[in-house]
C-alpha cells in the first residue's frame, strides 16, 4: 500500500495485548493514529517496552485522555489531523473479578456495549462512515460450534458475563448494519471471534486460521500478539474494498 493511501486508524482499549500489538505494528508501518486510555503514560511506556521509538509516536500517534463512554472523548478519537479516521479498532474489554470464585464477575458489566454504543454515537454525529472493527469471542454464535466442546464448561464459569456483554455488543452492530446505508454510523464492520487467549510471543501469521460462522475455525488458544498481527494484516495494510473477504461478518481466529 502507497504511503499515500494508508488508513488513519482510531484505537479503543489500546492498552489491552491485542490492540496493544495492532498499534504498534501501524505506527512502525507509517500509519497515522489515535487512541483513547484513561492513562496515557501506561500507553507510552508500553509502546516504549516494545520499542516504538518516541519521534515515531510523536509524529503518528495522537493520544487522548478519557474514557470509552465520554462522547466527546469519542468523538476527539475518531479525528485525526483534523478528518475522520479511515478505521476503528475496539479492543475494549472488563477485568475479571473473583470475590466468588463459583460465578466470577467482570469490574464492569457492560464495558463493550457501552463502548460500542458510544463509538456509534460519536460517528454519527461526525458524519463519517469508517469500517469499525470490533474484538468479540468465540462461543457466541447459535449457527455453529466454533470452541472445541471440552472448552464448554469453562466458557460458562469463567466467561458467563464477558459473553453476555459481547453479545449485546454485537447485536448493536447487527442492528445499525441493518439500517439503511445513509442511516448507518459506519460503512462496514468485522467481528473479530478469538479462541482463548494467550500470552508470549505467539506462532505467526502463517500459522492463523480463520473462518467464518458457517465454515468456523475451531481451536483451543491463540496468542493476543497474533491476533493484533491479524487485525493488521488484514485490515490496516490491505485493501477495504469489497474484494476483503473479512468485511461484513463475524471471523473466527485461532492458531
Amino acid at each position: 500500500m502507497a504511503a499515500s493511501n494508508l488508513h488513519t486508524v482510531a484505537f479503543f482499549g489500546a492498552t489491552g495485548g491485542c490492540n496493544l500489538a495492532c498499534l504498534v505494528q501501524a505506527l512502525e508501518a507509517g500509519i497515522c493514529c489515535s487512541a483513547l486510555v484513561r492513562d496515557p503514560a501506561k500507553l507510552q511506556n508500553l509502546l516504549r517496552q516494545w520499542g516504538v521509538s518516541e519521534p515515531v509516536t510523536a509524529e503518528r500517534l495522537c493520544i487522548v485522555k478519557g474514557n470509552v463512554t465520554d462522547l466527546d472523548a469519542v468523538k476527539q478519537t475518531l479525528m485525526y489531523n483534523g478528518r475522520p479516521v479511515d478505521i476503528i479498532i475496539s479492543g475494549v474489554g472488563g477485568k475479571l473479578v473473583f470475590t466468588n470464585p463459583l460465578r466470577p464477575r467482570l469490574d464492569n458489566p457492560t464495558i463493550c456495549q457501552d463502548a460500542v454504543r458510544a463509538i456509534l454515537a460519536a460517528s454519527r454525529a461526525l458524519g463519517a462512515k469508517p469500517v469499525l472493527i470490533a474484538i468479540s469471542s468465540v462461543a457466541l454464535t447459535t449457527k455453529k460450534r466454533d470452541s472445541p466442546i471440552a472448552l464448554a464448561p469453562l466458557n460458562y464459569w469463567l466467561l458467563r458475563e464477558p459473553h453476555a456483554d459481547k453479545k449485546i455488543m454485537e447485536e448493536t452492530i447487527f442492528e445499525e448494519m441493518r439500517k439503511p446505508d445513509e442511516d448507518r454510523a459506519i460503512r462496514d464492520y468485522t467481528l473479530v471471534r478469538p479462541s482463548w487467549f494467550t500470552d508470549g510471543e505467539g506462532v505467526g501469521l502463517d500459522k492463523i486460521r480463520a473462518g467464518t460462522e458457517m465454515n468456523p475455525a475451531v481451536g483451543y488458544t491463540i496468542c493476543r500478539n497474533d491476533v493484533g498481527h491479524w487485525i493488521f494484516e488484514n485490515f490496516l495494510r490491505r485493501s477495504l474494498q469489497l474484494d476483503n473477504p473479512y468485511l461484513g461478518r463475524p471471523i473466527t481466529i485461532t492458531a
